[in-house]
């Protein structure tokens, strides 16, 4: 709420790839002068807020605006930087709709790193990373995260596993064990120190294979969970685990 009433003044917030400085000049891209100008409306001397994920966020007034971009006169840091829990997401991907709702919600959910990664049973060939990092800069800027969401490339999920630092936590959202109260993901997170970086693997819409089964099994520093009785989809499994673990672990508490 107070990252909110400081941002009261502000008519719109964007990220920019570029130093934040007292003094200094920003100047951002065609797309977002369109937006502020075509879509916002705004005029000349319109405080917006800045971030870049370094900087923390800035206040600043839009000093010139064209169709080519515009330049936007740095006021004052509003925000110290803060970055969201050392959080990642490995999951499936699903179809273009889903996927989209994965990055977006995720990133709105506090994740710092989403990996799509690819399993026996995956049925996604193909992921553009550019669209996934599009839609974790969207959801940031409308959600007063000061962070950007890492997108990393679509990999085999052997990849990403052996990337996973021995401390991190794995927390595999294991569908096979749909309604087993010892697995609960409430009651397993409750039972644990909220540790200092945390995964969380949700499969394929067809679950992980026999094989990935008994890989996960043996993998150490891992917490398998139960995301209740129902067989959720992947997009809706990624979202709900997301939404425990901070509520448990994580900045909600």
């Amino acid at each position: 709420m107070d990252a909110i009433r400081k941002n009261h003044s502000a008519k719109a917030r964007l990220y920019v790839d570029a130093p934040l400085q007292a003094s200094g000049f920003v100047t951002v891209s065609k797309e977002q002068a369109h937006y502020l100008g075509n879509v916002m409306r705004l005029p000349l001397g319109t405080v917006i807020a800045l971030f870049n994920g370094q900087d923390g966020e800035w206040h600043g007034v839009i000093d010139a605006l064209d169709k080519q971009g515009a330049q936007i006169a740095l006021i004052n840091q509003t925000r110290p930087q803060t970055n969201s829990p050392d959080l990642w997401l490995l999951f499936a991907p699903v179809k273009k709709a889903r996927l989209d709702f994965i990055a977006q919600k995720a990133s709105e959910l506090g994740a710092s790193r989403i990996w799509p990664v690819r399993t026996e049973f995956c049925q996604i060939s193909r992921v553009k990373d550019e669209r996934l990092v599009a839609n974790a800069i969207e959801a940031a800027e409308q959600t007063e995260r000061l962070d950007i969401a890492r997108i990393m490339k679509f990999e085999k999920l052997a990849t990403a596993l052996a990337a996973r630092e021995d401390d991190r936590l794995l927390i595999w959202c294991d569908e096979s064990s749909a309604g087993a109260a010892k697995h609960n993901i409430t009651t397993a997170l409750a039972a644990i120190d909220p540790p200092k970086k945390a995964a969380i693997l949700i499969g394929p819409e067809g679950g992980f294979s026999p094989a990935e089964h008994k890989i996960l099994t043996q993998i150490n520093n891992c917490l398998t969970t139960s995301l209740g009785p129902r067989i959720l989809r992947a997009d809706t499994a990624a979202i709900a685990a997301l939404a425990c673990y901070q509520a448990i672990c994580g900045d909600w508490r």
